[in-house]
């Protein structure tokens, strides 16, 4: 076998590239990452980021970072018993130096543009047209799932966007030492990551090296079984919150249904828009990697996991679930085109592959050509000096409930929840203590609440309370609550 590649051609990197071929792709790189960065904080700035997922992944950095036990209170959950995102224990030392909601929004959008580089450094030598290259490049940063994903808070998810990149790129340049530190590193994203490094695994065995693509496997299912069976129950007390989304009463219930019963898993199966959501993906691309498909079926588990659940927002591209496909169907069909044996076939794939992928990303992305606009209608633009300042007001770890949209600004405190919580629990813990006064109740110091809240805001429960907290400071249809000292 050439020690290089299974084509003979020697190893690429990015330095032997002649740089000014490579400007192309760095200003479509460097234009992306500006852009995102720019909505990212026009949204966070805006009050447009809600709890749910920025600040528990923000006070759990913070939690971490200063040696507390990383029980999130936003969410009632120990941060790696919600998911096993052992990854940012990696992160931690160097969140101190930028504590920061904006730092996490920041890293995500250099972690999510990251795979262009393997994308490119791929299509570059084997398709061997830098215009090709850096147009796949374009495809890649103009994919909505990306762009939507980039938008929707933070998730460890964009660490397995790079990291899948970087080990599809490693497996089939032959660099096992890169593979092997992509494949743990993505192991450690979360606890079904192994849904996409089992494929990655199968095809190492079968196209580069037998043994090591076996051992990919085996490493990753029993991890999976470790994080799923031993970790999180331990850290929660009780099975995964998440493990209620497969269908027909679990995997058992699944299999039987599917033996006994087809056609109706088949109608659950169309049901939900799930049909339109693999369209969306497949069209990002313009199908061009079934040309192909070897590459872009590394993913073919993580679309069987969101078809099959029974969580709606799974099969729907805004969300994170989907994050990870991007650079797997670019890739593919990076692959795919590399595959034709003539250029003429290249160039027009590519066009077709670069057209999807400016169609789709003008209606689901977030490009200054989109329809789609950033929504940062949570709080009124003349508000927001007067919550900066009410925040401002708040003791450095005093005990908060606040309203939705204002957690991720003070959530670098211990104690820190989403009213009307814990006075009247929802979306908190195992989920089995919604309505319930919480017993920690009595120690939250400060709320922080609009004037006058909305129906959907729990006014009554405010009522119930009231008698126990007097208003500081009331600005701009907003209040900060302090408890009374007690008689």
């Amino acid at each position: 076998m050439n020690s290089g590649s299974a084509l003979g051609v020697p190893k690429t990197t990015w330095r032997s590239v002649n740089q000014r071929k490579n400007l192309g792709a760095l200003l479509l790189v460097a234009l992306y990452v500006g852009w995102f960065i720019h909505l990212s904080l026009k949204v966070y700035y805006g009050y447009g980021e809600p709890p749910f997922d920025l600040a528990i992944f923000d006070q759990g950095m913070w939690l971490v970072s200063h040696f507390h036990e990383p029980f999130v209170t936003i969410m009632g959950r120990n941060l790696f018993g919600d998911h096993t995102s052992f990854v940012l224990l990696l992160v931690a030392p160097f969140y101190r130096f930028l504590p920061e909601p904006q730092g996490l929004l920041v890293l995500q959008t250099f972690l999510l543009a990251g795979p262009a580089v393997p994308i490119y450094l791929l299509a570059r030598k084997y398709i061997k047209s830098t215009l090709i290259a850096t147009s796949l490049v374009a495809t890649y940063l103009l994919n909505p799932v990306l762009e939507q994903g980039n938008l929707n808070q933070f998730h460890p998810e964009a660490f397995q966007v790079l990291f899948i990149s970087l080990a599809i790129y490693a497996a089939i340049e032959r660099r096992s030492v890169l593979l092997v530190v992509m494949v743990i590193l993505s192991l450690m994203v979360k606890e079904d990551a192994a849904l996409l490094v089992v494929p990655l695994g199968v095809w190492v065995a079968a196209r580069r090296n037998r043994w090591l693509g076996i051992t990919i496997v085996v490493g990753s299912v029993l991890w999976a079984m470790v994080a799923n069976w031993l970790i999180i129950p331990w850290l929660l007390g009780s099975s995964s919150i998440y493990s209620s989304r497969i269908p027909f009463g679990g995997v058992s219930g699944l299999l039987g249904t599917l033996l006994r019963r087809p056609g109706q898993l088949w109608s659950y199966l169309v049901s939900q828009g799930r049909p339109f959501y693999l369209w969306q993906l497949g069209s990002t691309v313009g199908f061009v990697f079934l040309l192909a498909p070897e590459i872009a079926l590394i993913g073919v588990l993580v679309v069987a996991e969101i078809i099959i659940s029974n969580d709606s927002y799974m099969h729907q591209i805004p969300f994170q679930y989907s994050m990870p496909l991007a650079p797997v169907l670019v890739l593919g069909t990076v692959y795919a085109i590399a595959k034709q044996p003539h250029i003429w076939r290249r160039s027009v794939l590519t066009v077709v592959a670069l057209i999807a992928a400016v169609w789709s990303c003008s209606l689901w992305g977030f490009a200054p050509f989109s329809v789609n606009e950033v929504y940062t209608g949570w709080v009124p633009s003349r508000s927001i000096d007067a919550l900066t300042y009410l925040e401002k007001e708040l003791p450095p770890n005093a005990v908060v409930s606040a309203w939705y949209p204002l957690v991720s600004h003070i959530d670098h405190r211990k104690q820190i929840y989403v009213w009307p919580t814990p006075f009247y629990a929802s979306n908190w813990g195992l989920l089995n203590d919604t309505g319930a006064m919480l017993p920690v109740a009595n120690q939250v110091q400060y709320l922080l609440l609009p004037i006058p809240l909305s129906p959907a805001d729990n006014p009554a429960v405010l009522s119930q309370i009231a008698s126990g907290y007097r208003i500081v400071q009331r600005r701009a249809g907003f209040g900060l609550y302090e408890r009374k000292a007690s008689p």
